[in-house]
């Protein structure tokens, strides 16, 4: 592959060998590695290292024949969950987007990590949470992390609290533990978080969960809008509808699993 000033010629020489390897039809020696890549042999071979210590390539051990590692079909699986739970979940956002006018969210969790999977900006014009992709740094500050965490068990929740506490994001951010457990309980007994500028002034939240056909949490369907939009007493009424819409995208992704 060419080279140029936007790329890292590291990482373009480690995409060329996996490319390479996986279109070939079997196992390949370091030889024929070397005869169709233009990489000098000592760095091709830290590449090929690398490739094999984080498990993208598998390396025969008598032989010494690299194929495709079973890391990719890891990252696979779990790209494809993400791309399912969007598919079932955007009939029920458009539904959403279409009755409320307010910005509809899907949120999933990665690696300790939530993120913006999905959003249909609302009729208000205002970006209320940056782009698809982005993180949500707190979770006891935002709706769908309250989701998350009120169904933890007590030992994860601990785990996945203590590494960043409980900062004061804005001045209404809930930044002790009993408060934050009453929160919690609420939350699990009504089926949906709220959030109350806590992440952001001016913006209220409610997110649902959506569970997989194995009842574990796939994501959360959401709603958030300026606090001009979203009076407190519209907390239920939009609660409820974010609720239902969860139960929905569940119900179709368990359907789904059954008839295959």
């Amino acid at each position: 592959m060419a080279e140029t000033k936007t790329t890292i010629p590291a990482i373009d020489r480690a995409v060329d060998v996996i490319e390479l390897i996986s279109a070939s039809e079997k196992e390949m020696s370091l030889s024929e590695i070397i005869e169709n890549v233009d990489i000098p042999r000592q760095s091709l071979i830290r590449i090929l290292n690398t490739l094999c210590g984080r498990g993208f390539l598998d390396k025969s051990g008598k032989r010494g024949l690299y194929r495709m590692g079973l890391r990719f079909l890891y990252l696979g699986h779990r790209l494809h969950d993400k791309f399912e739970l969007r598919r079932f979940a955007w009939p029920y956002m458009k539904a959403l987007s279409e009755k409320t006018r307010k910005t509809i969210e899907l949120s999933t969790l990665d690696h300790d990590q939530l993120i913006l999977l999905e959003q249909i900006p609302g009729s208000e014009g205002t970006a209320l949470y940056s782009r698809v992709g982005s993180v949500y740094p707190y979770f006891h500050a935002v709706s769908v992390g309250k989701v998350y965490l009120s169904l933890m068990n007590e030992e994860k929740r601990q785990r996945v609290l203590g590494k960043i506490g409980l900062p004061a994001v804005t001045p209404h951010t809930i930044t002790d533990f009993p408060a934050l457990d009453k929160e919690l309980k609420a939350v699990a007994q009504c089926g949906y978080g709220f959030e109350d500028q806590e992440l952001r002034e001016g913006v209220r939240r409610v997110a649902a969960p959506i569970f997989s056909f194995n009842g574990e949490l796939a994501g959360c369907i959401g709603l958030s809008a300026p606090i001009f939009s979203f009076d407190l007493t519209e907390k239920e009424k939009f609660g409820q509808m974010v609720r239902e819409a969860g139960q929905q995208v569940s119900m179709e992704m368990s359907a789904q699993r059954g008839m295959e």
